[in-house]
């Protein structure tokens, strides 16, 4: 019985250390990652792991300090293996879409933020990424719902309704996008295009366009 015992508290009393040992490699890892050391902070995360740390932080954070440092590739392989531990977690699909958009690959990035919109449905910045993204494949129609919902979603965001006037123009709806190009020009007058989508959502002819912008 007293070995039994003995047992157990050497078991607990290792089981402790290990803890001790994860939580001191993460915070090692994240006080790396501020000073911009990628390489050791993704050190640590191994560590952190080894240690009985959980695998689904190891793997995302992982990908987080791999897309940092530019190893796009390894970003990829990280953040899947996240998903495979937490299939409903929003993060991973976050990384891979902005993994895939910085190595431009629009394919895979709207794949990628279409997942994510299963999980999350009106999270804001996959509902702008998918829009701009069938914007640029002159899907205006599809890219407009997106940058409905997610205007309606923060109605004060000045990009949103922009891309929403501009999506609603691409379609020949300029009376539409005119109330649109009101608001934002109460919101961001001098915002990137602000003025000419006012312009042209009021029917204002070309030949006066410089002199509207001057006003």
């Amino acid at each position: 019985m007293k070995t039994t015992l003995l047992l157990l508290l050497f078991a607990m009393l290792g089981h402790a250390a290990d803890l001790q040992k994860a939580a001191d490699a993460w915070q090692q890892s994240i006080t790396a990652e501020t000073s911009n050391d990628f390489t050791t902070a993704m050190q640590h995360v191994i560590s952190f792991k080894n240690a009985g740390g959980d695998p689904y932080l190891a793997s995302v954070r992982a990908g987080w300090l791999s897309f940092q440092s530019k190893d796009y590739e390894k970003a990829v392989q990280f953040y899947t293996a996240a998903l495979k531990y937490e299939p409903r977690a929003i993060t991973p699909h976050l990384g891979l879409t902005y993994t895939y958009q910085a190595m431009q690959k629009p394919k895979d990035t709207l794949a990628a933020a279409a997942n994510g919109l299963k999980l999350d449905q009106y999270h804001f910045a996959l509902l702008l990424i998918v829009g701009e993204l069938l914007y640029n494949q002159r899907d205006y129609r599809k890219a407009e719902t997106y940058f409905d919902r997610a205007h309606h979603q923060r109605p004060e965001d000045a990009i949103a309704l922009s891309w929403l006037g501009w999506a609603q123009i691409a379609q020949g709806q300029v009376k539409l996008a005119a109330p649109t190009f009101e608001k934002l020009m109460l919101l961001n007058p001098s915002g990137y295009m602000v003025r000419d989508g006012y312009n042209i959502s009021h029917g204002i002819p070309p030949q006066n366009l410089q002199a509207s912008n001057r006003r």
